[in-house]
């Protein structure tokens, strides 16, 4: 008995410092260092440091791209100050024609267990809950305009959730919006009439004000701490500004785990 106690102990004892020595993988996306994860814990973009050339892997779900990158931080850039900003030296590519999402090459795991099902945007049964979902938000007069949706188990529970955008501005002007212009991410739970609406960000106008647009998009979908359940990375591009959102979804609920922005 003196000997199992005393292996426990010095288990529990080396815990610490065990898992301490777990590698630090930094998460981008677009160009900002968003976070990151060790040991599959979350860590703020502060507590993750970046080497001269860190090395990362492109995220997607178009492709199997696997990329390795290298990356090259600019935290001096004038326009994100507050902001620590990786710019990326790839092959023939420019930055803005890269994919969106990408991670330290020392993730080892599978990125992508779990390849997303594109939806028929135009489905009767989407675009009714979609139209029922506006409604609740004020907007009743407004064409029902959906950009994207995709299905996916996120939780591992056997059962896909959908991921929507879209998004309609009667004018488009910058600045000036209407009343009715709306735009949104949101998160379907469950199916038929149990499904259960999980808005992730949006923007819903009743007047006429002056403010910037907002255009959300799905940048990907992955298990970025190894975890083996899928997070949710989203853009929202507005006129002069650029906003990239981290969600992971457990229990039933959706969390932002990062939100960083750049721009007016």
């Amino acid at each position: 008995m003196t000997r199992i106690i005393l292996f426990v102990s010095v288990g529990l004892l080396t815990g610490g410092p065990l898992s301490a020595q777990e590698p630090i993988i930094p998460i981008v996306q677009g160009n900002y260092l968003v976070g990151g994860t060790q040991g599959g814990k979350w860590l703020k973009p502060a507590r993750v440091p970046l080497g001269a050339s860190p090395k990362f892997r492109s995220v997607r779900n178009d492709s199997d791209d696997t990329t390795i990158l290298i990356g090259q931080t600019d935290e001096k850039w004038d326009a994100c100050n507050e902001n620590r900003i990786v710019r990326f030296r790839s092959r023939d590519d420019d930055d803005d024609q890269l994919p969106g999402l990408f991670i330290g090459e020392k993730a080892s795991w599978n990125l992508v267990p779990l390849q997303p099902a594109v939806l028929d945007t135009g489905d009767a049964a989407i675009t009714d809950a979609i139209t029922t979902f506006l409604r609740s938000k004020g907007i009743r007069r407004s064409p029902t305009r959906i950009k994207e949706a995709i299905s996916i188990d996120l939780d591992g529970d056997g059962i896909a959730e959908s991921i929507i955008t879209g998004h309609y501005y009667r004018r488009w002007d910058e600045f000036e919006l209407s009343a009715g212009d709306y735009s949104f991410a949101l998160l379907r739970v469950g199916s038929g009439r149990a499904a259960r609406n999980v808005l992730l960000d949006g923007q819903f106008l009743d007047e006429r004000i002056d403010a910037d647009y907002a255009e959300h998009s799905i940048v990907a979908v992955a298990d970025l701490n190894g975890d083996g359940l899928m997070e949710i990375a989203l853009r929202s591009i507005h006129s002069e500004s650029d906003r990239q959102m981290l969600f992971e979804f457990k229990k039933g609920k959706a969390v932002m785990l990062f939100d960083e922005s750049c721009g007016g």
